[in-house]
Parts: C-alpha cells; sequence; structure tokens
C-alpha cells in the first residue's frame, strides 16, 4: 500500500470514529394566554402553528415576534394593519384578523 493511502484510510477511520451530535431543535413553547385589556383572552398555541400548520420558529421568530414572552406590546389596530400576528391573518396566509366572525378563532372568554 502506498502511503498516501495509508494515511487516507487512517483519516477516515480517525473521522468516522469522531462521536458528533446534531443539536435537535426544541419546537414547540406550549400554550400562550395574552390578557388584553377590555377584551377575552387569547390562546396562542405553538403546536398548531409549529406542528399541525408546519411553520418554522423562525417563521415568526426574530422577523416578528422575540423569544420572550411579553416583549411586545401587541395592540388590536396594529395587528390589523398587518403587524404582529396581522403579518400571516391576512386572509391570504391565514384566516383574516379584519373579519368579525374570526374573532373567536383567537379571542376566548
Amino acid at each position: 500500500m502506498k502511503s498516501g493511502s495509508v494515511l487516507h484510510m487512517l483519516l477516515t477511520i480517525t473521522v468516522l470514529s469522531i462521536p458528533f451530535t446534531v443539536s435537535a431543535e426544541t419546537v414547540g413553547g406550549g400554550d400562550l394566554i395574552f390578557t388584553p385589556t377590555n377584551t377575552a383572552s387569547v390562546l396562542f398555541s405553538h403546536d398548531k402553528h409549529v406542528i399541525t400548520n408546519k411553520i418554522k420558529c423562525s417563521g415568526c421568530h426574530y422577523l416578528i415576534f422575540p423569544m420572550e414572552h411579553s416583549s411586545n406590546k401587541m395592540q388590536m389596530d396594529k395587528i390589523a394593519k398587518g403587524n404582529f400576528c396581522g403579518k400571516c391573518h391576512n386572509g391570504q396566509k391565514a384566516f383574516s384578523v379584519n373579519e368579525k366572525q374570526n374573532c373567536s378563532r383567537c379571542h376566548h372568554s
């Protein structure tokens, strides 16, 4: 065997014998309950968005929402103008927050 082949084989064996780990991204975050003033509470389900609807965490976080709970002061008028949840809930990507019949899809008494 040539020295180059032996070196290649030893390098391959060494690389294959090094244990490696792949960090799994934790999915979810559970349900969040928001209690806005003067209206019914809002239940946000990470499972429904991430698992059921196959939305990546990065689809919302960092672009629309930081990861810290209560870091945004959401207001319905801002949501209705396409901010926060309204970015997707605009009647094109998901049901519209601007249609009265959809209020109970988020707000629960």
